[in-house]
């Protein structure tokens, strides 16, 4: 995975603060170039007053490039040989302003700040973060907060289901963990739910259909380790867990001392997305590690 170009908008929130400061990390270790970006939305304006506040764009930009500037400098004033750019773009929405931009500019990495937003808060407001990760070509680092931003990522969580996907995000830790040393987690969960249907046969789980899944599972796990000469003699954790996906992620994080958990995503959109849901998604919102998506190249 090579990262040139790393992208971190930013709105001046706390989490905004976090992925900034993560991205300063990630651009020393892949000497790569970073651009801090603010997106200015037009909705904000009152239309009623709008001539008025036309005549008064250009200096307000002015300012607000004033205030990213002084908050580079006070950022990055012990990384003076770190290449950093600034850019303030305006647009309707913050997701379509920042996706347009990542269309443009073809980056290697976006670092993004979330709220982790959950409930009707998220069904009402939705995720500038989660629009993001959906629909950017390029993989996205969500960071929650700045107590878990790291310079080093030394227990590194993949999440497997086998689909190509979670092979990305393998190839993707096992890069990562070469980098760091670190020592990877793998894990699958088995969903226990069957068809109702099946209850008069005697099974109630997937464990029961197939109940040798777990020495299935590890040599799926050995074979997938072997692929990458990256994770030759590195230390992999193996973990069968049994349950949703997004739910037994999250409590082996926190069981674990986890820095970070690199995540395929299958880039579903409409009303696939609506009516399934997206593992990714949910882990996201519901765990406080950074994490990365990404995606296989077919899906982008």
């Amino acid at each position: 995975m090579q990262i040139k170009k790393i992208l971190v908008p930013t709105d001046f929130s706390e989490t905004a603060k976090a992925a900034l400061d993560q991205a300063l990390f990630l651009t020393a270790k892949f000497d790569a170039e970073l651009t801090v970006l603010h997106a200015r939305l037009l909705f904000e304006d009152d239309p009623v007053e709008m001539e008025e506040k036309l005549k008064k764009v250009e200096s307000e930009e002015h300012e607000v490039e004033a205030l990213l500037l002084e908050k580079m400098r006070k950022k990055t004033e012990k990384h003076t040989h770190l290449k950093i750019k600034h850019e303030i773009i305006r647009g309707y929405s913050a997701p379509s302003a920042i996706l347009g931009y990542i269309n443009k500019n073809d980056f290697d990495l976006v670092v993004l700040g979330t709220h982790g937003r959950t409930g009707l808060e998220y069904f009402l407001i939705g995720s500038v973060a989660e629009k993001v990760v959906r629909y950017a070509r390029c993989p996205v680092l969500t960071v929650r907060s700045a107590e878990f931003i790291k310079e080093k990522f030394k227990k590194i969580l993949v999440p497997l289901d086998f689909s190509e996907p979670s092979m990305e995000a393998l190839k993707t830790a096992a890069e990562w963990a070469e980098m760091d040393g670190s020592e990877l987690h793998l894990l699958y969960a088995v969903d226990q739910e069957v068809h109702p249907a099946l209850y008069a046969w005697g099974m109630k789980s997937v464990l029961d259909m197939i109940p040798d899944i777990k020495e299935k599972v590890e040599k799926r796990m050995a074979e997938s380790v072997s692929a990458f000469s990256e994770l030759k003699n590195r230390k992999i954790v193996k973990v069968l867990r049994e349950g949703k996906a997004h739910k037994e992620i999250a409590k082996y994080v926190e069981e674990e001392n986890l820095d970070l958990i690199v995540i395929g995503t299958h880039g579903m959109v409409g009303l696939d997305r609506l009516l399934l849901g997206s593992t990714t998604e949910r882990v996201i919102r519901s765990v406080k590690l950074p994490v990365l998506t990404v995606k296989h190249k077919n899906i982008i």
